[in-house]
Formats: structure tokens, C-alpha cells, sequence
């Protein structure tokens, strides 16, 4: 996607041109087509392109409309609809591109513009008048935006690197959010890796007033939402069929080359199966990339695939013979180079570097081979594929109880299940719960240690276990029977996760967009009845009966999931002198030594040159290259 930046003086003077260079010059890889910046008055507002749609080529940003100065990182997909409320005739569409329909919206609606815009979008508008600055951005976090509140000055940014260019900005590490990393826990989404430089929240707006007064609000919620009116199975099939369709009609607008990620499940392979027959109506073509193992997959063992490229590759030859099935096995990445990789993206680590080497193999190929467009089904576990909660008593509380009579009598396969997974397990659940927390409780072993490099003096300075019991997070990571699990994966997942694509498009000039999270869709999955979701014993029910015979079957009722990356192990010992000079270096650093365990990170590396298994490459993921990436995150620091 594209890139914007820019900064507010507060005292009214105009912004200083050098800072502006600045930040242009930090994230100038946004803007490979172009982008010019504008000042007026107390603000300077700057965009950089990156055109994927062919109304890219009339984007002229920042755009000065009514209200004042307004610049936008937007791929809209209700252009039709926005163009009807602006009266834009059929003939003049191609000449609006999106950042333009952004201004009219905010000409229209002011802060409330949110609300009427769908995609993937990330603003700033100034209004002029009351002197103030509204940030926005798109409901499911696909686009990223960061600001630094300074002295006399808010500055904002696509890229923390624009921000981190800025005169007098101390490159100092939050350590509180390197700790929720590591315990994998998403809990402040606006911190970033840096003290001071703040995200600006999935589906949240803020404003910014002359004296750096701050108002921010949530635009859109997952939350209560009323069934949709269909009536029989078949209805609620179709009505899937036809959100999915537009969803990834939206994301082929352009008219260059398009890729996509295609795993052997079935997110991906919904993308792909759908995109493939709209782009042969056109007569063109999809180039499908799958990860497959290099060595031996010892990391998935006997319940999992480790292997997927013959799923992916049923699903590729069933959506039609103009997908071009593409296997990477990443030969010439290496696991550091690619966690390195993602900090010189990302400015920061991620809880995902187990897949940074190959989802960095995958975007250097698409981009090299022409792409502007990488279709993704990354966020689909919890919209297309979503496998229900299947609980009669969540139903029964959140006052659906039709709902909950039908996934009584039919979500399970046989009355014993019945009796067990709806009526004892929520009986049993809370002690069950309690025993599992006891060990944190009593102060010996905290849950998180068994998955985390975080050292405990750390959490203990934090007060860890305390924060996770007041924003009641279970770090045993089991969902209670009267839980929705979706909504928890929401706040988890999009709103870091989703933004980490975009930026890792824009290293590499191209747009990853994932049709999985189109607003419409969404919303329709949301309104969802659960017993849709579970019947019999078998989940995801409502995409097995939609893609029926646009999905192999293997793919459709196939019970083993894929693990990405199932080779991890044998590729960490390739690298095994490199790993070992990597944890001696953290030993050297008293700052990385004091944050990390570095024992059990040593234990980690051991166990997996001892043997190779599901168990010592999964703790390799979770605890091992998880530390690996704050620590040589911190290390760039010192």
C-alpha cells in the first residue's frame, strides 16, 4: 500500500520542511511511483505511492478539500457506493481515485467519515477551522499508522521509521511490550517495540486539538450484531458464497499481475479457488505460492501436515488451469536473516518469526516476478473458516436461544457428547481453570514459562501475573465454555497482525491484501448464527457446505491441519554455529542477559540438536526464536 506521514505544530507555526524530508526520506520504499507533501498552515501532510488500481495513476495527494488538508493510505471497496453519495457519474470514476473520495468523505461526514468507508485505510485530515487533526483507521486493521506525541509537536507515520528520523527521538525500547511479545500476549495494541511511538488502534479514530489535547474513540465493533434474515441452510450458503465473491472481486481492480498464498487449507485455498474463475472471465492469470519444507518435516509429526503442497496443489488444479502453482522452499533464506529482515521491516519483533524466512522468500518472488497484488487468507480462521464456538450456554447468554436449543441437539454427533462437551465440561470448567492457575498463584512456575524466553525477574518487575488477572487473559491459553473465542481472537490477531502485511508488502512494492477480512464479509460471518458453524461433531460447517465442489474434498474434510514451516528444526541446525555466536552475544549484553532466560534459551538450541521433533522444534518457535528476535532486537540498541 501506499504511505503518509506528516506533523502538527501545536503553537501554530508552520512544520519544518527539514523534518518533513525527513520522514519522506525514512520510508521513501513506500512510495516507488512518486509522492509530494503539502504545508498549511500548522500542519505538513505527505503521501507516498505505490499504484496497484488503475485510479492510482490520478492520485494527487495530499488533497485539499472544504474542510482543509487530508492525505490517505486507502484501497476502498465501496468506491461504487461513495461515488453515488457524491454524485459522480459512470463516466468521470476512473478520474476519482481513492484518496480523493477520502477527502469528499471527510468534506461530508468530518469525523464520523470512518463509518462510510470500507477497506483496507489508514488517514489524516486536518481541519482547518478548529485547528484539529483527525486520525482513522480501516476496521480491520489491514492498514498501520504510528505517531509520537513530542514536545509542541504530534508527528504520524505509515513506517515507524519516519518517525524514528525525527530530530531528538531517543530510540528507546518498551520493555513491557518486548515482555507481552514473549508471552504471547497481545494486550496493549498500541505500544510499539519503542517508548513513545504509539499504534493507533484497529477501528479506532483520534483527534488532536492546538493545545495536543487527544480524543480517541472506536469506530466499528465485532459485537452485537443480529442474525441475518435467512431462514434455511441454503440461504446462508448462497449469502456466503456471494460476500466472498465480492470480497475478492474488491481485491482485483488492478490490472497488473496478481499472486496469492495458497496453503493446503481452507482459507487460502477459498481465496484462491474464488479469484481464480474471475480473473480467467478476464483472461487472466494467478500465480499460487505455496511454502513447502526444504528437509524433513520432523516438526509436524503424526497430527499434522508438514507437507502441503499436495492439498494445494488439489485446490490449484480444481480452481482452473490458469492458476500457476508455485512450490518455495526457501533454499537461499536463511531463519536469522529472515528475523533480521523482519526487524529492518517491521522495527520491532514479532511473535511470528518461525515463518519470517519463508514469508520473506514468498514476497521477493512475487515482487520480482512482476506481482502488484498478494492475495492472503491470513485472518480467515476467524471470518470464512470459523469453526464456531459450540456452546449452547455462550448462545443462551448472548440471548439467542433458538441458537442454543439447535447446537444441543445437533452440534454434537451422539447424546453422550451432548451430556459431555455442553453440560459437564461447563460444569467442570471453572476448577478446572483454577487448578491450571494454581502454580502462578502460589508463586512457584507461572503457565507462560512453558512457552516463553521472558525472564521471570522481568515479569516479576512488571507485575505480570497481576496485569494478566486484572484484563483476565487465561496464560494457559484454554477458552472457558462461556467464552466467544472469535471476539478474543479479534483483539489478539488484527490489531497487530493484519497492519504487519502491509508493511512487508511495502518493502517490496507490493500490496498483500486478504479478502478474508472485507468488511462486508465480516460482518455477514458475524451475524452468523453458531450452529451454522458446528454440526454433528464437525466445524467450520458453514464454508464445508459453501465451497462444496470448489474445494477438493481432502481440503474440505481433511482433519490435519498444516504446519508451516515443519522443518524449522533442521534449518535452525543448519545455522547452529550462527545461533550459538547469536545467544553468546546476548550473553555479553547485560540489558539482553537481565531480559531473557537465556538458560532455557540454551536448553532450547540443545534439545533440538539432540533430536528433532514436534516437541523441540515447536519450543524452537515459541521460546527460542521468539528471544532470538527481542534480544537481537535490543541489540541494535545498545
Amino acid at each position: 500500500m501506499s504511505g503518509i506521514y506528516g506533523i502538527y505544530s501545536y503553537d501554530g507555526a508552520p512544520p519544518d520542511p527539514d523534518w518533513l524530508e525527513r520522514m519522506r526520506a525514512a520510508m521513501a520504499f513506500y512510495g516507488p511511483h512518486g509522492g509530494q507533501s503539502r504545508v498549511e498552515g500548522a500542519v505538513g501532510l505527505g503521501h507516498l505511492l505505490l499504484e496497484v488500481n488503475p485510479e492510482d495513476a490520478q492520485e494527487r495527494q495530499p488533497v485539499r478539500g472544504e474542510r482543509g488538508l487530508v492525505v490517505s493510505a486507502a484501497r476502498l471497496d465501496n468506491r461504487a457506493a461513495l461515488l453515488e453519495a457524491f454524485r459522480i457519474s459512470a463516466a468521470d470514476a476512473a478520474l476519482n481515485s481513492d484518496g480523493h473520495l477520502v477527502s469528499l468523505a471527510f468534506d461530508r461526514w468530518g469525523d464520523e467519515l470512518s463509518t462510510h468507508l470500507q477497506g483496507d485505510w489508514a488517514l489524516a485530515a486536518w481541519d482547518a477551522r478548529r485547528r484539529r487533526l483527525l486520525l482513522a483507521r480501516d476496521a480491520c486493521g489491514n492498514a498501520t499508522l504510528y505517531f509520537l506525541e513530542g514536545k509542541g509537536f504530534f508527528a504520524f507515520a505509515s513506517s515507524l521509521k519516519a518517525l524514528l528520523a525525527l530530530p531528538g527521538v531517543v530510540r528507546q525500547p518498551d520493555r513491557l511490550r518486548l515482555a507481552e511479545l514473549l508471552v504471547s500476549w497481545q494486550h496493549d495494541a498500541d505500544r510499539t517495540a519503542y517508548q513513545g511511538l504509539r499504534r493507533l488502534v484497529w477501528a479506532h479514530a483520534m483527534t488532536v486539538g492546538p493545545q495536543g489535547q487527544t480524543r480517541t474513540w472506536r469506530h466499528w465493533s465485532a459485537e452485537g450484531r443480529e442474525p441475518p434474515a435467512c431462514r434455511r441452510d441454503e440461504e446462508y450458503e448462497e449469502a456466503f458464497r456471494e460476500c466472498l465473491t465480492q470480497a475478492v472481486a474488491c481485491c482485483l481492480r488492478t490490472r497488473k499481475p496478481v499472486a496469492a498464498t495458497l496453503s493446503g487449507g481452507r482459507d487460502s485455498g477459498s481465496v484462491v479457488a474464488t479469484a481464480a474463475p474471475l480473473l480467467a472471465a478476464r483472461g487472466r492469470s494467478l500465480r499460487a505460492y505455496t511454502s513447502v519444507p526444504l528437509l524433513a518435516a520432523d516438526g509436524a509429526g503424526q497430527h499434522r501436515l508438514g507437507d502441503e503442497w499436495s492439498q494445494a496443489h488439489a485446490t490449484s488444479a480444481l480452481a482452473g488451469p490458469n492458476v500457476e502453482h508455485v512450490a518455495l522452499d526457501a533454499a537461499g533464506f536463511g531463519v536469522i536473516a529472515g528475523i533480521e529482515h523482519f526487524l529492518d521491516v517491521h522495527d520491532g519483533p514479532s511473535h511470528a518469526a518461525n515463518n519470517h524466512y519463508w514469508l520473506q522468500a514468498l514476497t521477493e518472488a512475487a515482487s520480482r516476478q512482476g506481482a502488484a497484488v498478494v492475495l492472503t487468507g491470513q485472518m480467515g480462521n476467524a471470518t470464512v473458516s470459523w469453526e464456531g464456538n459450540g456452546s449452547a450456554l455462550l448462545a443462551l447468554a448472548q440471548g439467542r436461544g433458538q441458537t442454543a436449543l439447535r447446537l444441543l441437539f445437533h452440534a454434537e454427533p451422539n447424546p453422550w457428547l451432548t451430556f459431555k462437551r455442553q453440560l459437564l465440561k461447563p460444569l467442570l470448567a471453572p476448577p478446572l481453570r483454577l487448578v491450571r492457575r494454581l502454580p502462578g498463584m502460589l508463586g512457584s512456575r507461572p503457565p507462560w514459562q512453558a512457552y516463553s524466553a521472558l525472564n521471570p525477574a522481568v515479569a516479576l518487575e512488571f507485575n505480570l501475573h497481576e496485569r494478566m488477572s486484572a484484563a483476565r487473559h487465561d496464560a494457559t491459553c484454554t477458552f472457558s465454555p462461556g467464552e466467544d473465542r472469535r471476539l478474543r481472537f479479534f483483539r489478539a490477531v488484527f490489531g497487530i497482525g493484519a497492519g504487519l502485511w502491509s508493511e512487508l508488502g511495502a518493502a517490496h512494492s507490493v500490496a498483500y491484501l486478504d479478502p478474508t477480512v472485507h468488511l462486508p464479509l465480516v460482518e455477514f460471518v458475524l451475524r452468523v448464527p453458531d450452529d451454522q458453524f458446528r454440526r454433528r461433531g464437525q466445524s467450520s460447517c458453514l464454508l464445508r457446505r459453501a465451497m462444496r465442489g470448489r474445494l477438493p474434498a481432502a481440503v474440505l474434510e481433511g482433519r490435519l491441519k498444516g504446519l508451516q514451516a515443519a522443518d524449522l528444526g533442521h534449518r535452525i541446525l543448519r545455522e547452529l554455529p550462527q545461533f550459538r555466536q547469536v545467544l553468546d552475544s546476548f550473553e555479553a549484553h547485560p540489558s539482553i542477559r537481565e531480559f531473557l532466560d537465556m538458560k532455557l534459551l540454551l536448553r532450547c538450541l540443545d534439545d533440538l540438536a539432540a533430536k528433532v521433533d514436534p516437541r523441540t522444534s515447536s519450543r524452537a518457535s515459541q521460546i527460542l526464536l521468539r528471544g532470538v528476535g527481542v534480544g537481537l532486537f535490543l541489540r541494535r540498541l545498545i
